[in-house]
């Protein structure tokens, strides 16, 4: 058991290792081919960035199974506890493997406690979901419906999808996958005009239509298993920012006015309070990100080519790892019936030989206890024959008696004496007065639950929550705030219509272009060329007989 649990120790740490150039690899292939196809639709850079989390997935799942190695630990557990000491490498190791190896138990043990937070992230975020789809509902307006329904037609979504409005929410948001429901905040009633609603639901919608939900689902899932890759969160960055612009540009093919569809999503962030919850289709998310979609949306989108700057940082970080590729510990094992003369030198193995004994409680043939010194050096080990002689010898005996019928009957009258107590105890009178107080206490709560005074608490606060609930929308307060939101969108439209905005956007442009024509300059490319140069002479060395 030892050895199969340092085996799966030390696959767990290679494999996050290897984990991370694989990580870079699959990155930087992917900003490679955003640089290189600019035109590209958010549809198809999405499907291409949950494509790479999947390869990457998969790649650490092989690089895991490769590296553990179940059957050769289960066919002699013992034999290879004694023997595994002795593994020794058939090439000299390098500095950098052997830097790493003493790590990879810690490794493996912060990769348990960070999947373990992880999962309990990932089940806290579907109870809060659960919660908001069965808790605060209630019925949309008439006009709200028959345009949702027109948008499913249009949409051709047929689907049966549930509508409502929620008093637990702030932002438009879709749940669920076989049944899908799409919540409305309740505020949003009388503060959003039907033309606004409607291009929010389509947004929803095409999450529905686009089946974002389950995909998500797959996202935070191989989130999960690789949460200590930075490129798993990048690639999912781009999943979400991808994800929302497919959604818009859908919205777009329906919507006459895309001023009129930005600013509905402005009077859904103005009128936001609280953030969505994680794994919700929501609307709106960051306030960033929002400004960069309503510049795409209103053709103002800054022309800022970020996948070249990613791609030099993925160069350097390859850079950095890529020795990590080249550490393939193939490790060849050597026996006590090979011969000596093909063991290679090693400077100081630590070697620890550990006797399995039986309990101290239980009576057992006492056998005589072998002290066996580390060895400094393989010679010495084989030296030490005798010695292990005698722990084979130990280990047949340990195990006679284990199999001996004096054992067995021990462990039979244990196990019947453990049922006898369990069934006198479930028997007794004790026992039976711990139920019944159980059982009156219970048929109190019941009773309380049902009576007319319990009742009468529940309707007062009911009638108190629905007057003060009116009291308050149509208060002069709340009056006032919307005529301030209504004030605020005004001037948002004057200053995306006004001269100096549009002077920011032909200045905007005009260094866009002037970008444009530096990556396309011989300048440029003798740079990349230099670049793919000094790569390859990188790859060279390491092939080169010298690093092997």
């Amino acid at each position: 058991m030892n050895g199969l649990l340092q085996n799966i120790t030390q696959a767990l740490g290679w494999s996050m290792a290897h984990s991370l150039w694989q990580g870079a690899l699959i990155y930087g292939s992917l900003c490679f081919i955003f640089l290189l196809s600019p035109k590209l639709t958010s549809k198809n850079k999405y499907a291409l960035a949950l494509l790479g989390q999947f390869i990457l997935s998969i790649t650490f799942v092989i690089t895991f199974s490769s590296y553990v190695d179940i059957p050769s630990i289960t066919e002699d557990p013992f034999m290879n506890y004694v023997a595994e000491p002795l593994t020794l490498s058939s090439e000299t190791s390098s500095s950098l493997s052997q830097a790493l190896h003493p790590l990879l138990p810690w490794m493996s043990s912060l990769y348990v406690l960070g999947l373990s937070f992880q999962f309990i992230i990932f089940s806290s975020s579907l109870s809060k979901l659960h919660y908001l789809k069965t808790r605060g509902l209630s019925t949309i307006p008439v006009t709200w419906n028959q345009s949702f329904q027109d948008i499913c037609h249009r949409l051709q979504i047929k689907q049966c999808i549930q509508f409502h409005l929620s008093e637990k929410i702030s932002v438009p948001m879709v749940i669920g996958h076989l049944k899908p429901i799409v919540l409305f905040p309740v505020a949003f009633v009388n503060n959003l005009e039907l033309e606004q609603v409607e291009s929010i639901v389509m947004h929803e919608l095409a999450h529905i239509k686009r089946r974002d939900y389950l995909f998500n689902l797959f996202k935070v899932a191989m989130e999960t298993i690789l949460f200590f890759n930075p490129f798993i969160w990048l690639l999912s960055r781009y999943i979400e920012t991808e994800r929302e612009h497919a959604c818009d540009d859908i919205v777009m093919k329906w919507t006459p006015s895309s001023i009129a569809y930005a600013q509905a999503l402005m009077s859904v962030e103005l009128l936001k309070n609280t953030a969505a919850p994680i794994h919700a289709m929501a609307a709106v998310g960051k306030k960033h990100h929002l400004l960069h979609r309503i510049q795409r949306i209103t053709n103002m989108e800054k022309k800022h080519i970020n996948a070249r700057q990613h791609l030099v940082a993925v160069v350097l970080c390859s850079f950095a790892l890529v020795t990590i590729a080249w550490i393939s510990p193939t490790e060849k094992q050597i026996t006590f019936a090979e011969e000596i003369t093909v063991l290679p030198a090693v400077e100081n193995p630590a070697v620890t030989y550990q006797i399995p004994t039986p309990p101290a409680t239980l009576d057992y043939p006492s056998f005589p206890q072998d002290t066996i010194k580390p060895p400094l050096n393989p010679e010495e080990v084989l030296t030490e024959r005798t010695n292990i002689k005698n722990i084979e010898a130990e280990a047949k005996k340990i195990e006679t008696y284990y199999n001996s019928p004096e054992w067995k009957n021990k462990i039979a009258d244990i196990e019947t004496q453990a049922a006898k107590k369990t069934e006198e105890y479930f028997n007794s009178s004790e026992w039976k007065a711990k139920l019944a107080e159980i059982e009156a206490n219970a048929n109190k709560i019941e009773a309380y639950y049902n009576s007319p005074e319990w009742k009468n608490k529940i309707a007062d606060i009911e009638a108190q929550a629905a007057k003060k609930t009116e009291e308050y929308f149509n208060s002069s307060d709340w009056k006032a705030k919307l005529t301030e939101i209504e004030a605020n969108a005004n001037k948002i439209e004057a200053y995306y219509n006004s001269p100096e905005w549009k002077n920011k956007i032909a200045d905007i442009e005009a260094q866009a272009r002037k970008a444009g024509e530096y990556f396309n300059s011989p300048e440029w490319k003798a740079k990349i060329t230099d670049i793919k140069a000094n790569a390859k002479k990188i790859a060279e060395y390491y092939n080169s007989p010298e690093q092997n």
